[in-house]
């Protein structure tokens, strides 16, 4: 592979973060408003942000504040954590009635820890994005990529990579799963390097985190930051309601997208 190409891959999966959405202050006293906080991760870039610059509007109609802060840094998952523990501080997301959080892969790695230490007490709602694809990234970024992910990300994408997944165990707070299932560009271009850690595992039990539902999205991880308004609805379902809708896909797919390099 040339060096063009090892740039191109490298920005496919390094994306260039966006800036922090973050709705205007509220009263204290505004009853029956939640807030929804979404953490995202290191493929967020300008077309997530205008997805969800875009459905800001209409999920305050709804009730529901949006929060979306810029928090990966370049000095590793603590110095994340400590920043990500700022801004819900100092955006007062615990004067809302319910606080709902949806965490990108990254953003799982940082919030469990955060949250196991010091519980958000009304928080009500994770929804964790999942892929048994996209987790594999941070592992062939720093090995394959080394010195361009050290470059564009620093310390987290390393610690990330190197880091176990810490599960979220509260029984008071509703959690779902919604699980990827399709490969991005930088995986099917990674596919052997991406296959030594052994079969992709699907099911829901394979993610290591409690949940009270889990569905199955025909989408790849740039598609859920770009398409996140076909998101929404099953993500505004669970906070209602606990649970994902009767439509919601809850069935595995019976082999991986990568297999046949087609696309699901």
């Amino acid at each position: 592979m040339n060096a063009r190409i090892v740039i191109l891959a490298a920005s496919a999966y390094l994306a260039g973060c966006a800036g922090p959405i973050v709705r205007p202050s509220i009263s204290p006293a505004t009853p029956n408003r939640d807030a929804l906080l979404v953490l995202p991760g290191f493929g967020y870039g300008r077309a997530g942000e205008k997805a969800l610059r875009s459905l800001a509007a209409s999920m305050a109609r709804e009730g529901v504040d949006l929060y979306v802060p810029t928090y990966v840094t370049r000095s590793g998952l603590a110095s994340s954590r400590a920043k990500l523990e700022r801004f819900i501080r100092d955006n007062r997301l615990d004067r809302y009635e319910r606080l709902h959080v949806f965490a990108f892969l990254a953003g799982g790695w940082t919030l469990n820890p955060l949250i196991e230490r010091q519980p958000l007490p009304n928080l009500a709602t994770v929804i964790y994005d999942r892929s048994p694809f996209q987790e594999r990234a941070p592992r062939i970024a720093t090995t394959r990529l080394h010195f361009l992910t050290w470059l564009r990300y620093g310390s987290t994408v390393f610690d990330v990579a190197r880091t176990p997944y810490r599960p979220f165990e509260s029984p008071e707070v509703k959690v779902a799963l919604m699980v990827e299932t399709a490969p991005t560009s930088f995986i099917r271009r990674y596919a052997d390097a991406a296959r030594e850690d052994g079969p992709f595992a699907f099911g829901c039990g394979s993610f290591l985190q409690r949940y009270d539902d889990c569905l199955y999205l025909p989408l790849n991880h740039n598609e859920v930051y770009a398409r996140f308004a076909e998101v929404w609805p099953e993500v505004n379902t669970f906070i209602r309601r606990g649970r994902f809708s009767d439509a919601a896909s809850r069935m595995p797919p019976v082999d991986d997208a990568l297999a046949h390099g087609k696309r699901r």
